[in-house]
């Protein structure tokens, strides 16, 4: 077996044990056996767990961006791209809540472990925020007015708020209101380059 497909393998089996276990469980053996192959083949694909829950995270974001840049934006204003990006986070959610609950779990973890964990986590998630925003401005005709990286940490917080709210409570209704306010907020602080 190749080593990229070993390791997509071991880290869509690690995401299946945090899913299903919690992340307190996803040891090596278990993730390996989820995955049916010899331990050999984890330390083959990875030189520790660190590097595997680090490709986890990764491969999560980067299927969450993929989505968000595949879905349907409203190009008519940048409040309507921003809800659109928001509403495709929120199907997302609503379809796979075990995916988020696992990022979480992975970043409380890794900060009870390592600042640097989690601190690397939220990074590749600002990140993957500074690209939607600035998608979403070029999509629209638009230029921010403040810093995009504090625009991208204000975007992150906010989703954050939205899933632990929604994993708390399970209310979509009340998830896309707050995603409401919150692209008319951030909308608030971009102009049309036409002006």
């Amino acid at each position: 077996m190749p080593l990229e497909q070993r390791r997509e393998e071991l880290v869509a089996a690690a995401i299946r044990v945090i899913s299903r276990d919690g992340v307190g469980k996803a040891t090596t053996r278990r993730i390996v056996a989820e995955a049916e192959m010899p331990l050999g083949a984890f330390h083959y694909a990875f030189a520790s767990q660190d590097e595997l829950m680090r490709a986890v995270v990764d491969t999560v974001t980067e299927q969450e961006r993929f989505a968000a840049q595949a879905g349907s934006w409203d190009a008519r204003s940048l409040e309507s791209a921003l809800r659109s990006g928001f509403e495709t986070y929120i199907g997302l959610l609503e379809a796979n809540p075990e995916r988020e609950l696992v990022l979480m779990e992975l970043a409380l973890f890794s900060r009870r472990h390592s600042a640097d964990g989690m601190r690397d986590q939220w990074s590749t998630y600002f990140e993957s925020a500074a690209e939607m925003l600035s998608y979403a401005a070029e999509l629209t005709g638009s230029e921010w007015t403040s810093p995009l990286d504090e625009l991208a940490r204000l975007l992150v917080a906010l989703l954050d708020g939205i899933t632990l709210a929604w994993l708390a409570d399970r209310d979509s209704a009340a998830a896309r209101r707050t995603a409401e306010f919150a692209a008319s907020g951030l909308a608030a602080h971009a102009r049309s380059i036409s002006d």
